[in-house]
């Protein structure tokens, strides 16, 4: 049957599908939509930062979202962003790169506090997150993208999902060539449902 309205009349104003219960009778909204209202959206952030020597080097900062087994939620990721700044660069060569993995290990974690985006709320979130300033290990790539010094941001609605007992992990790496401090972040935004 096409998905036609049989209520519409042409001296009567127009009914689309989502305010026509007999045409659609399920309308849905995003998972994201009242996420906030209903303190069941979280963000968190690391960073990192380094004086290079006269033979350069690379900056990185790590950032794991963990949802653990029999969480009862799913993690539902909204968005990655972070920054890549360099400053006081003697004409060095640049390179910068954003990667993010399903699962990953992280060397020398140190636990992130996630904040809950609704500010007056008291609500916790499932996930466990945990950062660290090297590089990620193991882990199936899922994006790779080359990040130029200044601020970036992915939006990923609906994207990535991590169900009970799955994690994701962001890498963010800067590199000089030559003497130059660089700093680098990361963060990550997530509903849970």
């Amino acid at each position: 049957m096409p998905n036609n309205n049989p209520l519409n009349r042409s001296d009567d104003e127009l009914h689309g599908q989502l305010v026509d219960s007999y045409g659609q009778p399920g309308t849905t909204a995003p998972p994201r939509t009242g996420a906030t209202a209903a303190a069941k959206h979280f963000n968190v952030q690391g960073s990192n930062s380094g004086s290079l020597g006269i033979l350069g080097g690379t900056v990185d900062v790590s950032l794991r979202i963990n949802n653990p087994s029999a969480s009862g939620r799913t993690v539902i990721i909204e968005s990655i962003g972070g920054y890549i700044d360099v400053s006081l660069s003697l004409l060095s060569s640049f390179n910068g790169q954003m990667t993010a993995y399903s699962g990953g290990t992280l060397t020398s974690p140190s636990a992130a506090t996630p904040a809950n985006l609704f500010l007056t709320s008291a609500t916790t979130s499932v996930a466990t997150a945990t950062t660290s300033t090297s590089g990620i290990t193991g882990g199936t790539l899922l994006l790779s993208y080359p990040i130029y010094p200044g601020p970036f941001r992915f939006a990923l609605p609906n994207r990535f999902n991590l169900p009970s007992g799955t994690s994701l992990t962001v890498n963010v790496k800067g590199s000089l060539s030559l003497l130059g401090i660089i700093g680098t972040g990361v963060s990550v935004s997530w509903i849970e449902t």
